[in-house]
């Protein structure tokens, strides 16, 4: 087991310090109408199929950098459900395991861990939003505070000044919030049409948020972008990155999250390098602003 948990932590290392090293993608996103996982280029939004879940209507993604799964929770009015993902280096499968039910209503939302290890949720898409806590054994949320006023946030990401990084497809701006209370300032505004799902990651200090497609809401009346863009999450300014349009087809992206970062990719190569060493030692003779686009 020691040879089999070495090999495989290599084998992570190499695939995603590829990608690192290549300009690969490092973002993950799921299409909310088909469950489909795709990895997206942070240099031009060029997508590569990762495999299809079998898990519809998700309304957020992200990756818990403690466990090495990814998160999402499906929306209903009853049944929003929270599932953890695998996705194995070799990018090409995404497995689902259900977690359990939420407890709460959520139509879209967005999801994040703090530092501390902490699952933050809101419930987007109803008349006033939660800001949530997740249970990762049962799935069940607890309110922290009701946000102030309408809104519907599609995305959430945690900046480095502790706070959150909300996206408000109601307004279409971003929101800086509270962790703890809730509370909320805004930071600018959107130039781009969000819709009526997205997603919101952040890598290095920089964030990523992606719009909805051009099928996005009921019938189709919550259309977006359909656009990946990058953003400083301080002050809200955005650049494009690519468009979807010719590959995403339906109601888009309702989840963003990143993959492992390079940072850590690094210490978890000197850790396969240690314990490289030491299984020779032990065994001597065994022998990786905003600029318009076509939308």
């Amino acid at each position: 087991m020691r040879h089999v948990g070495w090999q495989l932590g290599c084998s992570i290392y190499a695939v995603f310090a590829g990608f690192a090293a290549a300009g690969q993608p490092v973002l993950v996103g799921v299409e909310e109408d088909t469950g489909d996982f795709y990895a997206i280029s942070t240099t031009n939004a060029s997508l590569q199929l990762i495999g299809h879940s079998g898990i519809e209507n998700l309304g957020a993604l992200e990756f818990n950098p403690n466990d090495g799964f990814f998160y999402g929770f499906t929306t209903g009015e009853t049944s929003a459900t929270l599932y953890r993902f695998e996705i194995p280096a070799s990018l090409d499968t995404v497995s689902a395991t259900p977690v359990g039910p939420l407890g709460v209503a959520a139509f879209e939302g967005g999801l994040v861990f703090a530092p501390d290890g902490t699952a933050y949720a809101v419930n987007g898409g109803v008349t006033v939003p939660s800001l949530l806590t997740l249970n990762l054994t049962t799935g069940q949320a607890t309110v922290v505070a009701s946000l102030d006023g309408r809104h519907d946030l599609a995305g959430l990401a945690w900046r480095s000044d502790n706070l959150l990084t909300g996206l408000d497809s109601t307004d279409n701006d971003l929101l800086a919030i509270s962790p703890a209370n809730a509370a909320f300032t805004k930071i600018d505004d959107i130039a781009p049409l969000i819709g009526g799902v997205g997603g919101m990651a952040l890598l290095d200090g920089v964030g990523y948020f992606v719009t909805a497609g051009p099928l996005a809401g009921p019938s189709g009346q919550s259309p977006g972008s359909n656009e990946l863009f990058s953003f400083d999450p301080l002050t809200g300014e955005h650049f494009f990155v690519g468009s979807f349009e010719d590959f995403i087809l339906g109601s888009g992206f309702s989840g963003l999250s990143v993959v492992p970062e390079p940072a850590s990719l690094t210490l978890l190569g000197l850790a396969c390098l240690c314990l490289g060493l030491r299984r020779r030692m032990r065994w001597p003779l065994r022998g990786p602003r905003y600029l318009p686009g076509s939308a």
